[in-house]
């Protein structure tokens, strides 16, 4: 039985990762946004702005999402962008910096992740499937240690 524990805790970890698959990475998506223009269609409006001589740069803030069963962020909602000259401390964000001919030039994020999922339905069947068999292995493992006779 204390063989059980460690392989339930095992079985919740890899249902965790094994859920989803990549599609896009973080990068590949960020890549497709070449202009300001991208940026307002994919995003809308920045939480803060902020202009220097040659570039711009926006400021786009992401929160936790609320919900218990949804540990997704999700983009802060915004109603109107706030001009600074120093971004504010958040724990979620990213930064695209835009020159003058309006192309975005770089990007900068932290706690962010852009990247595009998908289910994977037949690897958690698999994973599903592996787990209880590690289960069951280590349960009957425990019975038959538990009881077997030593003379």
């Amino acid at each position: 039985m204390k063989n059980f524990l460690p392989c339930l805790m095992l079985l919740c970890a890899l249902l965790q990762l094994g859920c989803t698959k990549v599609v896009y990475t973080h990068e590949q998506v960020v890549d497709l946004y070449k202009t300001k223009q991208d940026l307002i269609k994919a995003f809308k409006m920045p939480t803060e702005k902020k202009t220097n001589d040659s570039t711009e740069e926006w400021l786009y803030r992401y929160d936790r999402n609320t919900s218990l069963t949804d540990h997704s962020i999700a983009e802060f909602p915004n109603v109107v962008t706030t001009n600074v000259t120093e971004f504010s401390k958040f724990k979620r964000y990213i930064i695209f910096t835009i020159d003058k001919r309006g192309n975005v030039i770089m990007c900068y994020y932290k706690g962010v992740d852009l990247a595009v999922r998908k289910k994977n339905t037949g690897g958690t069947i698999a994973l599903i499937a592996l787990g209880v068999l590690l289960v069951a292995m280590s349960y009957v493992g425990s019975q038959t240690i538990s009881f077997s006779y030593v003379p």
